[in-house]
């Protein structure tokens, strides 16, 4: 008999994760930001729409566990930036959520098997230049699992469907 049950429901197999730690790209100053930014968090609820500034900038989605009598523990899953407003694109991430229109399915699938625990890190930028720049810095410092697009990857043809 095992510990753990590794076919209940599928359900370990459907949380399982893999994640990229590589401090050569934490260490590599051609990928820091060069802005101080002013990060802010909010639980990832419609109620916390109102909170989002009407701004350019990044977002990252992370997974917070809520585990009592523990330090705090995050995992990153997604980086993203807007050239719209943060809080249009917020509710683009609400609708998708909800399945409405055509979401990505990796997107549709985090927002959803971690609902309880998502949390949208968000930073104000003004000029969208640096949005771009600073979102592909961030993508090749962590490669987050849920990003499709990582600039500094190369993903043979064949393959893309994969990361689609």
């Amino acid at each position: 008999m095992y510990d753990i049950d590794f076919n209940i429901k599928g359900q370990l197999k459907l949380h399982t994760r893999k994640f990229l730690l590589f401090p050569q790209f934490w260490n590599d100053d051609d990928h820091h930001i060069d802005l101080d930014l002013n990060w802010q968090q909010v639980k990832f609820t419609e109620e916390n729409i109102a909170a989002i500034p009407d701004q350019y900038g990044l977002y990252c989605f992370v997974v917070k566990p809520e585990v009592p009598h523990f330090f705090e523990t995050r995992y990153l899953f997604y980086v993203g930036e807007t050239q719209r407003t943060l809080k249009i694109r917020y509710g683009e991430y609400l609708r998708d959520q909800k399945g409405l229109g055509k979401p990505r399915s990796k997107i549709y699938e985090m927002l959803n098997l971690y609902k309880d625990y998502i949390h949208f890190f968000f930073a104000e930028i003004d000029n969208l230049d640096d949005v771009e720049e600073n979102e592909d810095k961030l993508l090749n410092t962590f490669v987050p699992s849920i990003n499709s697009r990582i600039p500094k990857a190369k993903i043979m043809p064949e393959l893309q469907n994969i990361y689609e």
